[in-house]
C-alpha cells in the first residue's frame, strides 16, 4: 500500500515540475530560444504573430497566403471527392 503512495506523490511532483518548467519556459520563451540557438540547437522559429502589430503590408501578404492555403485544400477536396465517385461509379458496374 505504501508502493502507491509513493507512485501517487512522485507522480503529482512530476506533474508539478513539469507545469512549473513549462509557465517559466512560456515567460521567457524568447530568451531560451535565442540561447539554445547560441549553443548550435536547432529551435525553429515561432509562427506566432502579432496581428495587432503587422502593418498593413504584412497583413495582406498573410492574408493572400492564407487564402492560398484554402484554395489549394478545396482543390485537393474536390479531387479526392472526384476521384471516390469515380471509383464507386466504377464498382457499380
Amino acid at each position: 500500500m505504501n508502493n502507491k503512495g509513493n507512485l501517487t506523490t512522485g507522480i503529482l511532483i512530476g506533474v508539478g515540475v513539469s507545469i512549473g518548467a513549462y509557465y517559466l519556459y512560456s515567460k521567457n520563451k524568447s530568451k531560451i530560444n535565442d540561447f539554445l540557438r547560441s549553443q548550435g540547437i536547432h529551435i525553429p522559429e515561432s509562427n506566432d504573430k502579432d496581428f495587432e502589430r503587422m502593418d498593413l503590408e504584412e497583413l495582406v501578404s498573410t492574408k493572400e497566403h492564407i487564402e492560398d492555403l484554402i484554395a489549394e485544400m478545396e482543390q485537393k477536396l474536390k479531387e479526392e471527392q472526384k476521384d471516390s465517385k469515380e471509383q464507386k461509379d466504377s464498382k457499380e458496374k
